[in-house]
């Protein structure tokens, strides 16, 4: 079974991971420091958690890239871009690092407890499903974890 953040008990192990998270800590790849990394991640949960569900369909390309991600590849690619409303490389101030840290943890506490569906559209992939949702939350998580080292 794959890993999700709509699994308490997976949602748990990542929160676990970043709370061995610190500020000092330099990215084994990629230009974000660990408080850029948390920001990155909060203000993307941020819009995964508020999008509307999606009426387009998907487009043949959408429908590719998320056959290989859901079924072929386990991790993102390591320096996988995302949307430029996430990129957050140089603005954000390391003395927010634990604030940051904490609204992290509570964004992502939040998932196993959705009381609604998530079916808004990924830029890459297109809809997804309430399931895809959560596997792929869990994976962008890892990912920026394994960045970090925990």
């Amino acid at each position: 079974m794959k890993k999700s953040v709509l699994t308490q008990t997976d949602t748990q192990q990542l929160i676990e991971r970043v709370l061995n998270l610190n500020p000092d800590v330099k990215a084994n790849w990629g230009l974000m420091t660990a408080t850029e990394m948390l920001v990155h991640c909060n203000l993307a949960h941020q819009g995964i958690l508020k999008a509307p569900k999606s009426d387009k369909s998907a487009t043949f390309r959408q429908l590719m890239f998320k056959f290989v991600f859901f079924n072929i590849r386990s991790e993102f690619p390591k320096l996988a871009k995302g949307p430029k409303r996430f990129q957050t490389a140089g603005n954000a101030p390391d003395a927010s690092f634990e604030e940051e840290k904490s609204k992290f943890v509570h964004i992502l506490s939040k998932y196993p407890q959705k009381d609604y569906t998530l079916e808004a559209s990924h830029p890459v992939f297109g809809p997804l499903t309430h399931q895809q949702w959560g596997i792929f939350v869990w994976r962008h998580v890892h990912h920026h974890l394994r960045q970090f080292g925990v």
